[in-house]
């Protein structure tokens, strides 16, 4: 048992670990947004990898097993298996990934679980029911096929052994309105009876012959019937008649019956015995019949001859007496075989009784009785009189054949299941493909929008040269410190700054040049500030300063030289050091003006009279204001 279940334990470790290996090859990852080509990689890779472990799995039961696993063919276990197996690699699988396995920076574990897990759990689920469902009525329509087929089994028995039993009785009949019948004649009338009845061994002409009879009938049936003709057997008592099989059909193979006492008998005195007082055709029981070839049980029916004793009375009181017998020898086996279909055969085991006795057996396998005691498979029973005798017969297969039969009947279901669970896998992971790969579209693309807004925003408030605020944004927060400014009463200073000569450098050295003088400009003037301060490129060689928190006059000053100081350390251009400078102006709010209009413009103005004065810096005043107008 430690060995079977090691082996099945293999297969199914080799199937999962060829899955993994086939996988990983082709790159396949179910939870990172999958295409339909690879959906469907999967599904073909997993379909075939479980074939790996169907097959070691029933070697292993086969192996250990030997013998016993015969109700059900191989293929079928193989098939049950494989499609089972391949349903949970299909279905679990996905589902158990989605739930324990992190993605990360890939597909958050709730994506996974609404996309994946959710739509495979109520999957699994309905197939979960309607696998229930349908395996209670596959138990269902397993009995209703057994019934349905036993009761055609009992309709079909009935109906065969009845016309047995009307081919003899019509025998009887024919040969009660003659008074002689000759072998020719004999020969065609049993023909006609047993064309249609397999089952027939002989039929025969068995008359009633007292003892003092017996010579004239030897001489006669000499004369008549064979010239070798003998009688056979002696009676059981001195007063006891001899009942002599005169005329019987196929002679040539019944020929040592012929002559035979059957009076010579108990048992086959006593059933025509019985037929006589009951003028019904009655069977012996269950016999070894001589004349076959091989041993074939086999029965004797007597139906009794009549025949007037006055053949001119024909009244309702006219005295019959017994003249003999017809006699039918029957083959059990044949009569049932013939009764039924091979369908049927091959479908129902049969054990018949008779009389009540199980033990009394005329056809079958006894063994079935054990069976239905133990209530192991199905069974229908039923009862039958034949030629006053009692039979029961008792159709029965096994439950291992029922097993076998409802999983024949389970196997197009699991077509279907498969099939459906195929389709459904492969909708689900390729729609969460589709969603996932769509979504990582969205979001490099939303990405990208950002990246541009955000550029777009940048350029919209700042310079694209030197990355300064532009004068769009310095306006801005240059309006928000002047209302903070008036609402504290706090001064601001705003500082005018322009380069010197810079229109002889741009035009000597070339815009590039320019460029990156503004740049290293700007870089120097950012060095020397504190962060609260707004330092703007207004445009060309322009720069604005923006000075909160109320400084005083001095403190702007010192900004101002700072400013100044920075560009006296030569810059390189072009391979050439430079030094350049720059003209400062100063207004202040709110002394110089109450609004950024006002104090811009002054600003500009302190910034033309500290050129033409030739100084860095210079603070507003209407004396400058006069002198530059």
């Amino acid at each position: 048992m430690v060995l079977l279940s090691v082996a099945i334990a293999s297969g199914s470790t080799i199937q999962a670990w060829v899955n993994y290996k086939v996988l990983r090859s082709r790159w396949i990852n179910l939870l990172d947004a999958p295409s339909y080509s690879q959906v469907t990689i999967f599904i073909l890779v997993a379909f075939l990898c479980c074939l790996i472990s169907a097959v070691i799995g029933n070697a292993a039961l086969a192996i250990a097993d030997r013998g016993t696993i015969q109700g059900m063919p191989q293929w079928n276990n193989v098939l049950v298996w494989w499609v089972g197996d391949f349903l949970g690699v299909a279905l679990v699988a996905p589902l158990l990934l989605s739930l324990f396995q992190n993605q990360p920076h890939k597909v958050n574990r709730i994506t996974l679980v609404k996309g994946i897990g959710i739509p495979m759990i109520l999957i699994v689920i309905a197939f979960q029911v309607s696998q229930q469902y349908i395996e209670s009525m596959i138990v269902v329509n397993t009995k209703n096929e057994f019934e349905l087929k036993a009761k055609a089994a009992e309709n079909s028995l009935k109906q065969h052994m009845n016309a047995y039993i009307d081919a003899l009785n019509q025998l009887e009949a024919d040969l009660s309105q003659r008074s002689t019948i000759n072998k020719e004649e004999f020969s065609k009338l049993v023909g006609r009876l047993t064309t249609a009845l397999p089952g027939i061994k002989a039929m025969s002409w068995n008359p009633l012959v007292a003892q003092v009879d017996i010579p004239e009938f030897e001489r006669y049936s000499r004369k008549y019937v064979d010239r070798e003709f003998q009688i056979k057997g002696k009676p059981l008592l001195p007063t006891d008649p001899y009942v002599v099989v005169q005329l019987i059909e196929p002679l040539e193979k019944n020929r040592a019956a012929q002559g035979f006492n059957v009076f010579s008998n108990e048992a086959r005195k006593q059933s025509m015995l019985r037929s006589k007082i009951s003028q019904v055709a009655t069977a012996t029981d269950t016999i070894q019949l001589v004349q076959s070839d091989q041993k074939e049980p086999g029965f004797l029916i007597f139906a009794p001859v009549f025949k007037n004793v006055n053949s001119n009375d024909v009244s309702m009181g006219s005295y019959q007496s017994l003249s003999g017998f017809a006699v039918g020898v029957f083959l059990v086996s044949e009569i049932i075989q013939k009764s039924l279909d091979d369908e049927l055969i091959n479908f129902i085991d049969i054990y018949i009784y008779e009389n009540g006795d199980q033990q009394h057996q005329v056809y079958g396998n006894k063994n079935i009785m054990g069976a239905l005691s133990l209530g192991d498979g199905l069974s229908h029973v039923f009862d039958m009189k034949f030629a006053n005798h009692l039979w029961t017969f008792n159709l029965h297969i096994d439950g291992e054949f029922v097993n076998a039969l409802q999983v024949k009947n389970s196997l197009y279901f699991l077509v279907v299941e498969v099939l459906f669970g195929t389709l459904s896998a492969f909708i689900i992971l390729s729609a969460f493909g589709r969603h996932e790969h769509l979504r990582l579209l969205v979001n490099a693309r939303t990405s990208e929008l950002e990246k541009v807004n955000s550029k777009l925003e940048h350029y919209a408030f700042y310079d694209s040269l030197t990355g300064l605020p532009n004068r769009r944004l310095f306006f801005d927060r240059a309006e928000h410190s002047l209302a903070l400014a008036k609402r504290q009463k706090n001064r601001v200073a705003l500082l005018f700054m322009d380069l010197n000569r810079f229109k002889q450098i741009n035009d000597s050295l070339g815009h590039e040049s320019g460029d990156q003088l503004l740049n290293e400009v700007a870089k120097r003037f950012s060095s020397t500030l504190r962060d609260s301060d707004t330092l703007a490129r207004m445009g060309g060689d322009e720069f604005t300063l923006l000075i909160e928190n109320n400084p005083s006059i001095e403190d702007v000053i010192a900004v101002a030289k700072k400013l100044a100081a920075s560009l006296r350390q030569p810059i390189e251009l072009a391979g050439q050091p430079l030094i350049t400078s720059a003209s400062i102006g100063v207004a202040i709010y709110p002394q110089d003006g109450d609004c950024i209009g006002d104090l811009l413009r002054r600003a500009d103005t302190a910034m033309y009279q500290a050129k033409q004065s030739s100084v860095e810096i210079c603070c507003y005043s209407e004396e400058s204001h006069t002198q530059v107008s």
